[in-house]
């Protein structure tokens, strides 16, 4: 449940722009533009306005955004309530999940969920581990599905899936011959980073240093905050570059990159579903815990 009108001005609030707040409530520019100017109409109050191609609200804007947001969690609490006491699994569901999760594990739950669950909306908002913990404690999403060692305390973690971060090169890269590699042959290589914050990022810092390599000690060519991005500069031979196997997948498969095996060591970790108190809030977020925690997921390597 919600006021249409309320929810098109937030957006713009949050967004300062009404083309992006018309992409998220997948609606025209016009129409978005014509909400906004009905409300301003009944109240007589202008509400926004535009600095070039920034908007801003007027102080009346303001006090107005401050009630509106109210009234919409009010309108969710009432959804959420009445559904639970039909035990009805039905309403909106606001998640957080790393770009890799996103990409390669979500597409398959999202869909034989929704097959099981079609009255649940999810809203998905991709970044990286550190934001998501971070939305979760705000009250900005209901759950989060992040990856690397949580050390946050403050949220309750679940294990849904194991990963493994994998050392890629091009396929031209001389490394590639060498049955296996060491400290010795990684600190004389070009690395593609991901940006600092994300779960894999911690992680590799973690391994450098486990194996007695600073980040000062190597040569970080780039810092990307796309996988996708780093498989593609990892291709071009930029240099190498550690990354979850489920995004390495496709282009082991097809030969543009090799493997790089480190002496005597696999690196393991787990991809984690987090959400605050001893069980989520709502029940459509109650229902896609447990179908997420009993998914199987088919590792592709």
């Amino acid at each position: 449940m919600e006021d249409h009108r309320l929810k098109a001005f937030c957006l713009v609030c949050e967004l300062k722009s009404f083309s992006k707040a018309a992409v998220a409530k997948f609606m025209t520019q016009s129409a978005m533009s014509h909400l906004i100017k009905n409300l301003e109409e009944e109240l007589g109050v202008k509400l926004l306005n535009r600095q070039g191609k920034t908007v801003l609200p007027t102080a009346a804007g303001k006090t107005f955004y401050a009630h509106a947001k109210k009234i919409l969690d009010q309108y969710k609490s009432l959804g959420n309530a009445v559904y639970a006491s039909a035990n009805i699994v039905k309403g909106p569901l606001s998640l957080g999940a790393t770009t890799t999760i996103s990409t390669y594990l979500l597409p398959q739950v999202f869909y034989s969920f929704s097959r099981k669950h079609p009255e649940v909306s999810i809203e998905l908002a991709l970044s990286n581990t550190e934001k998501i913990i971070n939305d979760l404690r705000e009250g900005k999403i209901e759950m989060g599905i992040v990856e690397g060692n949580l050390k946050n305390l403050s949220v309750h973690s679940e294990v849904i899936a194991e990963d493994e971060i994998v050392i890629i090169a091009s396929d031209d890269n001389p490394l590639t011959a060498n049955k296996a590699v060491d400290h010795h042959d990684l600190v004389k290589q070009a690395f593609i980073m991901p940006e600092p914050g994300s779960g894999t990022r911690e992680f590799i810092d973690d391994f450098l240093r486990g194996i007695g390599m600073s980040l000062e000690s190597i040569n970080i060519s780039m810092i990307l905050g796309s996988p996708e991005l780093i498989m593609q500069m990892v291709k071009s031979g930029v240099g190498i570059s550690l990354v979850s196997k489920w995004s390495a997948f496709q282009a082991l498969k097809d030969g543009s990159i090799k493997l790089l095996h480190f002496s005597g060591k696999r690196l393991r970790r787990k991809f984690y579903l987090i959400y605050l108190g001893k069980e989520p809030a709502t029940i459509a977020a109650r229902a896609f815990a447990q179908f997420i925690k009993e998914y199987r997921f088919f590792a592709p390597f």
